[in-house]
């Protein structure tokens, strides 16, 4: 998963720092049958909520259903999930900081000129010995680290 934050212009509310976050995530599972739109949209549901009791907002969720052996352009490390989300907000996502802890989620966001941002949670601490990490990548411990960065 990567999220994407940006100073906010338009019709979109800010968060409390002045920046919208959206979720960009590729779910193979919906592809693969293993689970369907309620699910995923029940999955989504419990995430909002959770950010929000926790003082957090999530403006959208981008995601490709699509699995692993597609070629289609939105699946990470492809931009295209990434480009929709540009055009969508009507934004230039040069210099936007991306956090994720996959390779496919750094390389999504260095393609389209964002600042990769490697959190060492879930599969963060194996990314990071990878010889294909975007060498601008910025590294925290965790989500928290890197909010904590990008609102200073």
């Amino acid at each position: 998963m990567a999220a994407a934050a940006w100073q906010s212009r338009g019709d979109c509310p800010p968060d409390a720092v002045g920046y919208r976050v959206v979720v960009a995530t590729n779910l193979s599972g919906v592809g693969r049958g293993l689970f369907d739109m309620g699910t995923l949209n029940a999955i989504h549901d419990k995430m909002i909520k959770a950010v929000a009791l926790a003082g957090g907002r999530i403006d959208s969720i981008f995601f490709c259903p699509h699995a692993a052996e597609s070629t289609c352009e939105c699946r990470k490390p492809r931009p295209g999930m990434l480009r929709e989300v540009a055009m969508r907000y009507n934004t230039d996502l040069k210099g936007v900081p991306a956090i994720g802890d996959s390779l496919r989620d750094l390389q999504a966001a260095a393609a389209v000129g964002a600042q990769p941002i490697l959190v060492l949670t879930g599969k963060g601490v194996k990314t990071h010995d990878h010889p294909d990490l975007p060498r601008e990548t910025l590294v925290f411990p965790d989500l928290a680290a890197a909010a904590g960065h990008i609102a200073a």
